[in-house]
């Protein structure tokens, strides 16, 4: 006869059943919590056994072939790493949940949303799923192992969700500012996309009259110009000298020599950052350009200044 430790000791020890549950769970840790159906097979869990957890609800079903443990959240993550793998080349992050899977600065999703084509509105709808006539390929890339729309494509359809002016202007300048698009592109991909009624186009465009720039001091500094009926400057123009960079500039008139700078960003203020802008003003000044300087006053409130100082420095102004 058995003693009574080993009684004890039979009594301690998990059943099969958990032990497989277990076994699952560490091979989520590695798999953003999500176990695929593959993982139940190559763990060797029964078909029957894994059903029952299902009808239990034990493991929650995120897409035909992604689970998640009822003990565990859905978060934003495991809706993007499982409906990117269910989807595989049918599709891509959608608007906001491409921008932000992107780096680009706006408030991370509840839940991923992705887009199809319109010849894949057949998919069901496990996810957050949009269709579009004008999805092409080379709206879609790959990021950190992820099919997304790319940030033009992605700040075409995040406008048409209804977002704000405020936040859509956000993402537009964080993007440009990322490199993750440019103006150019933006404008000529809205051109294709935006047709009439599209949601959004109209505040697209409008918003896009005063982008390039890399802070709200600089849109507005455009927007003045605009309204002034001064001519655009190009945008983040790099000088170099040699194969070396000397400076970035904020803006620069086209065919001039005439470069704008606008000092309303944080930093600049210490002994070496003041040193650091001197040296930087002084090489540009001794390649020949004249460089201008507005403060944040200035843009606000000192629009017959800068009018006036811009008049004065363009070889061709109204």
């Amino acid at each position: 006869m058995w003693g009574l430790g080993c009684r004890f000791a039979l009594l301690a020890m998990p059943s099969e059943g958990v032990r497989d549950d277990l076994k699952l769970i560490e091979r989520t840790r590695t798999s953003h919590r999500i176990a695929a159906v593959s993982d139940v097979k190559a763990l060797g869990i029964s078909s029957t056994r894994w059903r029952r957890w299902q009808d239990q609800h034990e493991w929650l079903q995120i897409t035909p072939d992604h689970f998640r443990h009822a003990a565990t959240d859905l978060t934003f993550e495991m809706t993007l790493h499982a409906g990117a793998q269910w989807l595989g080349k049918r599709g891509g992050l959608h608007a906001a949940s491409a921008l932000f899977w992107l780096g680009v600065e706006l408030p991370m999703p509840r839940r991923a949303e992705f887009i199809v084509s319109r010849a894949n509105r057949s998919i069901p709808n496990w996810i957050a799923l949009h269709t579009s006539s004008s999805l092409r390929e080379d709206d879609v890339i790959r990021h950190r192992g992820v099919r997304t729309t790319t940030a033009t494509r992605a700040l075409i359809d995040y406008a048409a969700t209804g977002v704000s002016a405020n936040d859509l202007e956000k993402a537009i300048d964080s993007a440009i500012r990322l490199r993750r698009t440019a103006l150019t592109r933006l404008r000529k991909r809205l051109s294709e996309v935006g047709g009439r009624g599209r949601a959004g186009t109209r505040l697209m465009r409008e918003l896009l009259l005063d982008s390039g720039g890399e802070s709200h001091l600089e849109r507005r500094f455009l927007k003045l110009l605009r309204q002034l009926g001064l001519p655009r400057p190009e945008c983040q123009v790099v000088h170099r000298r040699g194969n070396r960079t000397v400076a970035r500039v904020d803006f620069q008139f086209l065919d001039t020599n005439v470069i704008v700078e606008v000092s309303g960003r944080l930093g600049h203020t210490s002994d070496s950052d003041r040193q650091r802008d001197a040296h930087r003003r002084n090489a540009l000044q001794q390649s020949g350009m004249q460089v201008l300087e507005f403060t944040t006053a200035d843009v606000i409130d000192g629009k017959d200044y800068v009018l006036t100082t811009l008049r004065t420095s363009l070889p061709v102004a109204p």
